[in-house]
């Protein structure tokens, strides 16, 4: 039971935070794969100082929803009148996808600790873009992006990058993962080790599309969830996660905006880093 609670505790357990991503660098990140996006195939090339990983050739399937960012603002809707959801709806509608973006904040403290109330005053901004390896088990390539660090996870090898000090940490391995990946299967599982399932529905107030907004707890583990659906898409657009059963205080995860993809660039796992970077490698055992 404990492995899948896990969804990205053991990814963020082993990296030491700063403040708030580079909104430079994001804003270049983004802006990148909405133009890879809208010319349906792999042609851009990144122009960097220097590339330590092998470049594959680019391919990139056209992204089969983008979801909205979802705003705290609701319009309550009657559910007589609203399209009926079930879990296996949005079980379903994950399925068509390997690959996510996901922005938001996270705790700051030992997220492995249980019946934890976590404070305002530390959050940690991230962004983190995810494929799914073959399995779809857990993720495989990787890119997670917070202030003055950036971690790349490319064919089962980890790069972390460090600004702050211009180092590059070689580790052999997928040191940094999604575990396990966020699939219908997974998702009916948590509902059916979950209690107290609550559903709410309503109305995004920015977009005005319908929404509905699903409470549930697992007692053994001390977490409770939030999670926005989108009822036209049936997929999660928003979520949080508390280290406790009564959802108190700040969530531990708060993913404010989540994207759906059938794939990602490959050049998008690739590392850029500065002529003068030192590079430490750790070997295999």
């Amino acid at each position: 039971m404990k492995e899948n609670e896990k969804i990205f505790e053991k990814f963020f357990s082993q990296i030491k935070f700063d403040d708030s991503p580079d909104p430079n660098h994001r804003d270049k990140l983004e802006q990148e794969l909405l133009a890879s996006l809208a010319k349906q195939q792999a042609g851009r090339q990144i122009k960097v100082w220097r590339t330590i990983m092998k470049n594959r050739i680019a391919k990139l399937a056209a992204a089969a929803a983008i979801i909205l960012i979802a705003v705290l603002g609701i319009t309550l809707l009657n559910k007589s009148t609203t399209p009926a959801w079930a879990i296996g709806d949005t079980a379903e509608a994950i399925d068509q996808f390997n690959a996510i973006y996901i922005s938001g904040t996270i705790a700051k403290g030992d997220l492995a600790e249980e019946d934890t109330v976590f404070t305002e005053d530390k959050r940690i901004p991230f962004e983190v873009w995810a494929q799914a390896n073959e399995e779809r088990t857990q993720s495989g390539n990787l890119r997670f992006e917070t202030s003055g660090h950036v971690t790349v996870v490319n064919d089962m090898t980890t790069y972390t990058y460090d600004a702050n000090t211009n180092t590059v940490h070689i580790q052999p391995d997928n040191q940094f993962i999604i575990s396990p990946w966020f699939t219908g299967d997974f998702l009916i599982k948590l509902e059916q080790m979950s209690e107290d399932l609550d559903l709410l529905y309503g109305k995004d107030a920015a977009s005005g599309r319908e929404r509905v907004f699903v409470t549930l707890t697992y007692p053994p583990m001390s977490r409770s969830y939030w999670i926005e659906i989108d009822l036209e898409t049936k997929l999660p657009v928003r979520g949080k996660q508390w280290h406790n059963p009564h959802r108190k205080g700040t969530p531990a995860f708060d993913l404010e905006r989540i994207i759906y993809f059938e794939d990602l660039p490959d050049d998008l796992f690739e590392l850029e880093i500065s002529e003068d970077a030192t590079i430490i490698e750790k070997q295999r055992d």
